[in-house]
C-alpha cells in the first residue's frame, strides 16, 4: 500500500464524501491507498456516520492491514460510530490482523451486547491471548501491555543475540533486549546500542544492565505512564508475582495513556465523565451523563438559600451586605477551583505524594498563597464598601470576610482531593462541582456569621 502524508484532510474528507456519493468505490480505494492510516483517522472526523462506514469496508476489503491501525487511531466517538455498524464477522477479520494489545483496546470499545458475538468469531490462535489479556483489571499494565517484546537467555553471546535480532525482523518494535535467568524471571536489560558495543564474545550476563525498571500487571497505567516519563523510557518491562516477563508498554500506549488520563481528569474536573466523548452525539446519554453533577450544585444552591433565609431575620435592617454575596461566593470558588486543579495534577504526576514531604510543603505553599490573594482582594473590597456605606465596621466585614473566605476555599482546594486521594477514590471529582459548592456555602456562613456579630455596629 503506497502511503504519503496527508496535508489537507479536510479537502479528501470532502473528496471521500463526493466518491460515496457517487458510488465509485475504485476512486475511494485509490485515494485511500495515498494516505497514512493516522490520516485516514483524521480524514474520517469530516464524514458523517454513514459515510464513515462505507469508506471503512473499502478500506477493509482493500487494504486490511491498515483498516486495524485506522480503527486504533480513531477517536473514540468516530471509532464507536464505526463499529457499531460492522458486522460481527467484519470486526473479527480485522481484529485478527491487529497486535493482541491493539485487539484488546478495540475489544474494549465495543458495546458490552456485541463482545461475545465477536470473540466467538475470532480464530482461536488469537483468541487465547486477547482473553488472558482480558482477565486484567482495567487500567493497568496486564491490560494496555504488548506481548511483542525481544527476550533471550542471560547465557547467549553477544554475537548470537544479534544475530536473533536479525532473524526476527518481522517484530515491529525492538528498542531494548531483555535477559531472562534460568528460572525465566527478568534477570537484566540492554538497550540495542549496548548490544552492538560490547565484545562479541561476552554473554548477555556479563554485559547487561542489572537495575531494570519494570512493572507489576495490576500497576495502575497512570503510574507506568509516570515512571517512563520520569526515567525517559521508550518500554518498560511487565512482569507476573512470580517475576516471569510477561510483555511491555511500549511508548506508544504511554502516549495514549498520558492524553486519557489528562482528559479522564479534565471531564471529572468539568462535574462530567470522560464517557462524554464516546457519546458525545448522543444528547440524551450526555444529559444522564452530567446531571449527577448538577444536582450536587442545586443542593448546594439550596442549602445557601436555606443559609440566606437563616439570617434574612437577624439581617433585615442590613439588606446593603447582599451587595457583596456575589463577590465572596465567587472569589472563593475561584481559588478553591485553582487549588484543587493544581492539587490533582500534582497527584496525577507525581509530583505530590501522600506520606511524604512534598504534601507537607504544598499544604503550606497554598496557605500562604491563599493569605497573599486574600489580604489583596480584601483590601479592594474593603475599599469599596467603605466608599458605599461611609462605615468602617462595613468595610472590616467585607474585608475579613474575604481574607477568611479565600484562605479556607485554598486550603479546601487543597486538602478535599489529597482526601479523596487517601480513600482511593478518583481525586479528580473533588475539582469540579463540589469544591465549588462547598466552598460557597462557607463563603456565605463566613460572611453572614461576621455580620451577624457585628449587626450593632452596622445598622447604626
Amino acid at each position: 500500500m503506497q502511503v504519503v502524508t496527508i496535508k489537507q484532510p479536510e479537502h479528501h474528507a470532502e473528496l471521500l464524501r463526493k466518491f460515496v456519493r457517487k458510488g465509485s468505490r475504485l476512486s475511494i480505494s485509490k485515494l485511500l491507498a495515498k494516505v497514512r492510516p493516522e490520516d485516514v483517522a483524521v480524514t474520517f472526523r469530516g464524514l458523517t456516520p454513514a459515510e464513515r462506514i462505507d469508506v471503512f469496508r473499502v478500506l477493509a476489503a482493500d487494504y486490511p492491514e491498515s483498516s486495524g491501525e485506522v480503527l486504533a487511531e480513531l477517536d473514540a466517538p468516530l471509532r464507536l460510530s464505526v463499529l457499531e455498524r460492522l458486522e460481527p464477522a467484519e470486526i473479527a477479520s480485522i481484529l485478527e490482523r491487529m497486535p493482541v494489545d491493539d485487539q484488546v483496546f478495540v475489544i474494549e470499545s465495543l458495546p458490552e451486547d456485541q463482545r461475545p458475538a465477536v470473540l466467538e468469531l475470532v480464530g482461536v490462535e488469537h483468541l487465547s491471548d486477547v482473553q488472558s489479556q482480558l482477565t486484567y483489571e482495567d487500567d493497568t499494565a496486564g491490560r494496555i501491555m504488548s506481548r511483542e517484546y525481544f527476550a533471550l537467555p542471560e547465557k547467549t553471546t553477544v554475537r548470537e543475540a544479534v544475530a536473533a535480532i536479525q532473524e526476527h525482523r518481522e517484530m515491529e518494535l525492538v528498542v531494548y533486549l531483555y535477559v531472562l535467568g534460568e528460572d525465566g524471571r527478568l534477570a537484566g536489560v540492554m538497550s540495542l546500542r549496548q548490544l552492538l558495543l560490547a565484545p562479541p564474545g561476552k554473554t548477555l550476563a556479563q554485559v547487561m544492565t542489572r537495575d531494570v525498571l519494570s512493572v507489576h500487571t495490576d500497576t495502575d497505567q497512570e503510574e507506568v505512564a509516570q515512571l517512563a516519563t520520569r526515567y525517559d523510557l521508550l518500554a518498560i518491562p511487565v512482569v507476573d508475582s512470580e517475576g516471569v516477563l510477561v510483555g511491555i508498554v511500549t511508548y506508544d500506549d504511554i502516549v495514549d495513556v498520558v492524553r486519557e488520563e489528562a482528559t479522564e481528569d479534565f471531564y471529572k474536573m468539568a462535574g462530567t465523565s470522560d464517557e462524554e466523548i464516546l457519546y458525545q452525539e448522543r444528547s440524551l446519554k450526555v444529559a444522564s451523563i452530567r446531571l449527577p453533577w448538577l444536582l450536587v450544585n442545586l443542593a448546594g444552591g439550596m442549602l445557601t438559600g436555606l443559609l440566606f433565609q437563616h439570617f434574612q431575620v437577624q439581617l433585615s435592617e442590613a439588606l446593603f451586605l447582599i451587595a457583596f454575596v456575589p463577590v465572596i461566593m465567587g472569589m472563593g470558588g475561584n481559588v478553591g477551583t485553582q487549588t484543587s486543579t493544581i492539587a490533582v495534577r500534582g497527584l496525577a504526576t507525581g509530583r505530590i505524594r501522600l506520606g511524604e514531604s512534598s504534601t507537607r510543603q504544598f499544604l503550606w505553599r497554598q496557605l500562604k498563597v491563599g493569605m497573599l490573594l486574600g489580604v489583596a482582594c480584601a483590601l479592594m473590597v474593603a475599599l469599596a464598601a467603605l466608599v458605599m456605606q461611609q462605615n468602617p465596621v462595613y468595610a472590616l466585614v467585607v474585608g475579613g470576610s474575604m481574607v477568611t473566605a479565600l484562605v479556607l476555599a485554598s486550603v479546601n482546594g487543597a486538602m478535599i482531593p489529597l482526601l479523596f486521594e487517601r480513600l482511593g477514590v478518583d481525586p479528580a471529582i473533588a475539582s469540579g462541582p463540589l469544591v465549588t459548592t462547598s466552598n460557597d456555602i462557607t463563603g456565605i456562613l463566613i460572611y453572614f456569621g461576621l455580620a451577624t456579630l457585628m449587626i450593632e455596629w452596622l445598622v447604626r
